[in-house]
């Protein structure tokens, strides 16, 4: 049993499919994120490994213990040390347990996010009343710390229980069908409620943040908790992608979560797409996941190009990235799709002003929509539109 295969040009279609499907939701979900701090609250989150990692040791790891205490397995033992032996079994386990093993993964993702969330606020604390470019630079400085702390308490991978271990024994492809699932479905959960939030009255509090501080500040608005407040969702949901995929490779590893993978390549998927924009933002990292895969997988065959340096092959996606960047900032800076305007009322009742602007002006309209009618066609004869107003200055005609 198992996935059929799919072979062209020499490549088995179905699994490169299921691995392209993970990795683009994956990145999609941390850049979506990302979007909402950088691209609708203007925060530079310059440290954004932190929170990955953050929510890939504590929700990966502390399953791993749960795990223990719950089947007995490795009981006593050290789990850090033997945590390939003890989670070999208890895989084994969770084949008979499903309960067991949806539990655990709900427990992942449960720490992840509360860790996530102290992480951006202990982030925020003493960062969050800096300018930009200073708030980006201590966020840096913070992943940094992160960083060698991890590689100081973490010298070998340290192994997680797998909650999808079951279907592995299906045949092959189908764990990675069933993990494809639920990365798709986190990603659709994050896509909507990010759009939810960008689209209604806070999401145009952000913006005001992002272009004005000083403006937003004397219309009543705390700038220091707004951006408190994203950081800290946009980290919550940042952890969990980092858990999800500590789960699916089933390891903590320091080596894994570099800046350059984990915060790098968000910025660079958001800057490509469109800053401030989620459908942008959805081009980018398709954008990114097919050059990335697909070089990825005809790297071999690029080698034979390159034989006067053998090395060379391996940078080709970093000097690829890296004029794609530029060329970006040079020919069409906004990205490919450009923020939109947020309106301030609902398409639908915007429709309704323009068709009783249309067919009879604000007289022959009432109640609320007569109302809206009314000032905005004082305010389209305030700016001059055709003159016609008898209280506009002289100036405007």
């Amino acid at each position: 049993m198992g996935l059929p295969s799919v072979i062209l040009f020499g490549v088995n279609l179905v699994p490169f499919t299921i691995d392209f499907i993970e990795f683009y939701a994956l990145y999609l979900a941390i850049s979506l994120s990302l979007n909402l701090e950088f691209g609708y609250t203007g925060v530079p989150n310059f440290g954004k490994v932190l929170f990955i990692a953050g929510g890939a040791a504590f929700g990966g790891i502390l399953s791993g213990f749960l795990a223990v205490q719950i089947t007995g397995i490795g009981k006593g033992q050290d789990y850090l040390a033997l945590s390939g032996r003890i989670v070999n079994q208890i895989d084994l386990n969770l084949v008979h347990n499903p309960i067991l093993a949806i539990e655990l993964m709900g427990f992942a993702l449960l720490i992840a996010a509360l860790i996530g969330a102290l992480l951006g606020f202990l982030a925020s604390y003493p960062a969050i009343r800096l300018r930009e470019d200073y708030l980006g630079m201590l966020l840096l400085a913070m992943a940094q710390f992160f960083d060698v702390a991890v590689r100081t308490y973490s010298s070998s991978p340290i192994a997680i229980p797998d909650p999808a271990y079951y279907f592995s024994t299906l045949g092959p492809g189908v764990e990675g069908l069933v993990d494809d699932a639920i990365m798709v479905g986190f990603l659709i959960a994050v896509y909507v409620f990010i759009e939810k939030v960008v689209r209604s009255p806070m999401g145009r509090t952000l913006r005001a943040v992002r272009d004005n501080e000083d403006a937003s500040a004397a219309l009543g608005k705390d700038n220091t908790k707004i951006r408190r407040n994203v950081l800290i969702v946009a980290s919550a949901m940042a952890a969990m992608a980092g858990a999800l995929y500590s789960l699916y490779i089933g390891s903590f590893e320091y080596d894994t979560w570099t800046r350059f993978a984990w915060t790098f390549w968000p910025f660079l998927i958001v800057i490509i797409g469109g800053a401030g924009n989620n459908t942008g933002a959805a081009l980018g990292a398709f954008f990114f996941s097919a050059i990335f895969k697909g070089l990825q997988q005809e790297q071999q065959a690029l080698q034979k190009y390159v034989s006067f340096s053998p090395g060379f092959v391996n940078w080709v996606q970093d000097l690829l990235f890296a004029g794609m960047l530029l060329a970006i900032l040079y020919l069409r800076p906004e990205g490919i799709i450009r923020e939109k305007s947020s309106f301030t009322l609902p398409k639908k009742v915007l429709n309704a002003i323009a068709k009783s602007k249309g067919s009879g002006g604000a007289s022959r309209t009432s109640g609320k929509d007569g109302l809206l009618a009314r000032v905005m066609g004082r305010l389209r004869r305030g700016r001059g539109g055709r003159g016609e107003s008898a209280d506009a200055s002289p100036g405007q005609h």
